[in-house]
């Protein structure tokens, strides 16, 4: 019985940052769920309306498509984003654990990027992939702020308790890696290639993975780079690095996608601080008036 309505699916499915379609195959139905885009509670501002349009990747979005799926069948994750919100994020995950608990089979495909909360959602996945030329990204939750001096303490109380909790999050699926060592990769603010993430439990599967399930290079199995894990990548004092433990070239690749990686996080924030300041009823007025008066 298939619980989603047509035309929900048809709606859906012409979406390119969150797309919801069913598949079958011999063990059942199949759902794929799509997250290529900033994960956030509100959408992009709509300048005809001047009000947010409603978020394909918002805690609430996920829990109406989730609730569309029938216990028991198998949910298919792909995620390509640079991170958003914490808080819509760690919803997200528990959503999707919840479902798994269920009796849910998840399987998460990395297919770009998994940065920052984006990570966090796809760690709820009984089964991981990495496409080749793909990465994840770890660092420690950050904030704008302003305030007196005791706000300000207590805003970085809140991001350290974050912090706590996104390395237990990330230590629930992890192996030969420590709490002190998963610590200094957020604090240092990692960038980890596949083969990296699949030697400390991050992923399942690296490279192409056929339609049969099959896998080319066979590089999931739980034995496959423990002697390595142990070894020269157990190491996590690679500062920004896609190897977890090698000294990286002090102006690498690496470091390059992590400016720019800041530098597009801080866009969106101050972009999305604009827009709510000019939602506001006195700044709408305001420059209505002004578009007034420059179309006389």
């Amino acid at each position: 019985m298939i619980l989603v309505k047509e035309e929900k699916m048809k709606e859906a499915q012409h979406k390119t940052r969150f797309r919801f379609e069913q598949m079958a195959d011999s063990s059942g139905r199949v759902h794929k769920l799509y997250v290529y885009d900033e994960v956030r509670a509100e959408g992009k501002f709509n300048w005809n309306t001047w009000d947010y349009e409603e978020s394909e990747t918002s805690a609430k979005y996920f829990r109406n498509q989730l609730d569309a799926i029938p216990d028991g069948e198998t949910i298919e994750l792909h995620v390509n984003s640079a991170g958003g919100e914490v808080g819509e994020g760690v919803t997200i995950y528990n959503l999707l654990r919840q479902k798994s608990n269920a009796g849910s089979r998840l399987v998460g495909y990395v297919d770009g990027m998994a940065y920052s909360v984006a990570m966090d959602i796809i760690m709820a996945c009984d089964e991981i992939h990495m496409g080749l030329g793909t990465s994840m990204f770890l660092h420690n939750p950050w904030a704008y702020a302003c305030g007196n001096a005791d706000q300000l303490r207590s805003m970085a109380d809140q991001l350290d308790a974050l912090a706590d909790a996104s390395r237990q999050l990330y230590l629930s699926r992890s192996k030969n890696l420590t709490e002190e060592e998963l610590g200094q990769m957020m604090q240092k603010e990692t960038m980890l290639a596949p083969d990296v993430c699949l030697s400390y439990g991050f992923c399942d599967f690296v490279g192409e993975v056929g339609a049969d399930g099959s896998n080319p290079r066979e590089e999931g199995s739980q034995e496959g780079t423990s002697a390595k894990s142990e070894g020269e990548d157990k190491n996590a004092d690679g500062e920004g690095t896609g190897d977890g433990g090698k000294e990286p070239k002090e102006d690498g690749n690496a470091a390059r996608q992590i400016r720019e990686l800041r530098q597009q996080l801080y866009n969106q924030k101050q972009m999305t601080e604009m827009l709510r300041g000019l939602k506001k009823a006195s700044m709408c007025d305001t420059m209505q008036a002004a578009f007034r008066r420059l179309a006389k």
